[in-house]
C-alpha cells in the first residue's frame, strides 16, 4: 500500500469512528508548501485535510501545520536541533557542555537535513522532521541522541 493510500485509510478510519470533532482541516491542505516553495509531502497535506494541528501522542499537538498562506510553519533542521539540544537548556550548561552541544548540533545538522518542528516543550522533545528525500517522521531528543523514530504515517495510524 503507498503511503498516499495508507494516510487516507487511517483518516477515513478516523473520520468513520467520530474521532474529527475537534479536528479543523487547513483551508489550503491540498497546496500546503515548505518554506522554500516546494510542495509539502503528501502525507501532510492529507493530514492537514484532517487537522490542521499536527498529530501527537494519540491526540492533536499545540502546533499547527501551516500558516494562513498555506506554508507549512517548519524551520530548517539546523535551527531545530539548535533550540533543542542546546537553547532549551542554555541556563542549566556551562561553557565546556555548551562547546560540546554546538559540535553534537553539528553533527547531528549533518545527518538530519532538511526541515523540521518541535512538537511539544515536553521531554523527550519530539520533533517533527521532513528529510531532504521529502519522507516524514517524529524523532524524540533525549540525553543527546534521538532515542526514538517512528513514521508520521505510523504516528497517525496510531490514534
Amino acid at each position: 500500500m503507498s503511503d498516499e493510500s495508507e494516510i487516507e485509510a487511517v483518516l477515513a478510519r478516523l473520520r468513520a469512528s467520530g474521532s474529527d470533532e475537534e479536528s479543523e482541516p487547513h483551508p489550503l491542505a491540498g497546496e500546503l508548501v515548505l518554506p522554500d516553495g516546494r510542495p509539502a509531502p503528501e502525507c501532510i497535506r492529507a493530514w492537514a485535510a484532517f487537522d490542521s494541528f499536527y498529530p501527537l501522542n494519540g491526540g492533536r499537538s499545540s502546533v499547527p501545520v501551516a500558516d494562513l498562506e498555506g506554508v507549512l510553519l517548519v524551520q530548517p533542521m539546523s535551527h531545530v536541533l539548535r533550540h533543542v539540544c542546546l537553547e532549551s537548556i542554555e541556563d542549566e550548561v556551562d561553557e565546556e557542555t555548551t562547546e560540546y552541544l554546538e559540535e553534537l548540533i553539528e553533527d547531528l545538522s549533518a545527518d538530519l537535513e532538511g526541515y523540521g518542528a518541535v512538537l511539544a516543550n515536553e521531554h523527550p522533545d519530539p520533533v517533527l522532521w521532513i528529510s531532504g528525500t521529502g519522507e516524514v517522521s517524529i524523532l524524540w531528543y533525549k540525553h543527546d541522541a534521538f532515542d526514538r523514530r517512528i513514521r508520521f504515517l505510523d504516528m497517525v495510524a496510531g490514534l
